[in-house]
């Protein structure tokens, strides 16, 4: 009898180890660093795996050359089940047929209203959904109280407010920086302003380029004046000069807000985070500024779907959410996770006021359109326009209409290029 029940007890064994490597999916994932990865790892052993038994087995790419390991891995056939990317680089891989329109799976709308709606321009292409946000990013402002008041200014609420403050700002030694400077990122400002006055990376059937339309233009000047006109940085340190007091008032990603809190103790109680200045539009102020974070998609070769949706909408759920926000929190010191699902953000370790501010401002944040140019020549194009305007002194208009005409051109290309593509998608949708 005992022999017996040995050989039974063997067997099952077997059969779970089986059943475990059969239920095993791969999924890449994008630019954390190894710490956060031993925290992801250890909630989904203990919370996916130990529920679903469906292993997970991850690898994780770096922002340098994550493009070209998912273009090989889709070519090649040898894709993950899970792909972990920047949010624009998903359509990209959908539109050629190596992503599957996510909308299509059990529970999508439920999934799909977890996070912020602006997260989707960058993850949909005729309303078809190649992925799905499991993280979050977005631009506030942080000033330092101390000084502003000093300076009698007790909020700066529009760029026309920041204009008329900028001199004795600057009187004073102190002054206001945009996020990016003049690097490759800074269409991430020039959508801002872009957005908050109603303009846009494209016009509204994504067949031609936004940049020439009016309210464009006017947004791009205001963006150069600032530099050329109102003589802010054109590179500064952030972290340094805002603690010294050479900055008053700039533009940020939440993991600022964590930097300051542990690392700048000297001006505790000095500083706030607020939202970004904005237009004042018919009485309202927009206050648009960049939102986003990576996202997940699922792989058209991947024969198992279903367990990796499982994943998609474990990885999503508000107490995962939570978890991997507090874990990575407490264990990183300066780092953040700040959870893409909408119900968590209140919820999260920090300051209940600087909650409620990331919150307002991921509900109104917009994460750039996709359109068929792929983002590194679009980005390019605003870049170029910039620097000619900053460096050069080129018009801001002429400069603009230069690189809406680059866009359109190669918009052009594109819309030939993937044209059996997109009539085959739509085709099955």
């Amino acid at each position: 009898m005992t022999k017996k029940l040995s050989v039974i007890l063997l067997v099952l064994a077997l059969l779970s180890t089986m059943t475990l490597a059969a239920d095993k999916i791969t999924v890449w994932l994008t630019g954390h660093n190894n710490e956060e990865m031993g925290i992801i790892k250890d909630v989904t052993e203990a919370s996916f795996t130990a529920k679903t038994g469906i292993a997970v087995e991850y690898t994780n790419l770096s922002w340098g050359d994550f493009e070209t390991r998912f273009l090989l891995a889709a070519a090649s056939g040898e894709a993950p089940d899970v792909g972990g990317a920047g949010a624009l680089f998903i359509p990209e891989l959908g539109l050629r047929g190596a992503m599957m329109d996510l909308s299509k799976m059990p529970g999508f709308n439920e999934v799909y209203n977890r996070a912020y709606p602006g997260f989707y321009r960058s993850l949909q292409y005729q309303n078809i959904t190649f992925g799905v946000p499991y993280s979050a990013t977005v631009s506030t402002a942080f000033q330092r109280d101390d000084i502003l008041k000093d300076l009698g200014i007790k909020s700066i609420n529009t760029w026309d407010e920041l204009k008329q403050v900028l001199p004795k700002m600057q009187a004073k030694n102190t002054n206001f920086a945009l996020q990016w400077y003049l690097t490759e990122t800074l269409y991430a400002d020039v959508n801002m302003f872009m957005w908050q006055r109603g303009a846009d990376d494209y016009n509204a059937d994504l067949t031609k380029s936004g940049y020439d339309d009016p309210q464009c233009i006017i947004a791009f000047k205001d963006f150069v004046e600032f530099y050329t006109k109102y003589k802010i940085p054109k590179e500064l340190p952030h972290h340094q000069a805002f603690v010294s007091g050479d900055l008053a008032l700039l533009i940020q990603y939440p993991n600022f807000y964590q930097n300051l809190i542990h690392a700048a103790p000297q001006i505790a109680g000095k500083w706030s985070m607020v939202q970004a200045p904005g237009y004042n539009i018919g009485g309202k102020i927009n206050r648009t500024t960049t939102g986003g974070g990576s996202a997940l998609g699922i792989f058209n070769a991947s024969k198992k779907k279903n367990q990796a949706w499982e994943f998609i909408k474990w990885i999503t759920d508000e107490s995962v959410q939570l978890e991997f926000s507090k874990r990575i929190m407490d264990q990183i010191k300066g780092s953040m996770f700040l959870p893409s699902n909408r119900g968590a953000i209140s919820k999260i370790s920090i300051d209940a006021k600087a909650a409620e501010v990331f919150n307002t401002a991921l509900n109104t944040s917009k994460s750039s359109i996709y359109g068929l140019v792929a983002p590194k020549h679009r980005r390019r194009y605003l870049q170029m326009a910039a620097q000619r305007c900053i460096l050069e002194g080129e018009d801001p208009e002429k400069s603009i209409r230069k690189a809406a005409d680059e866009h359109n051109e190669e918009l052009r290309r594109k819309q030939v290029e993937y044209n059996r593509y997109i009539k085959e998608l739509l085709k099955k949708k």
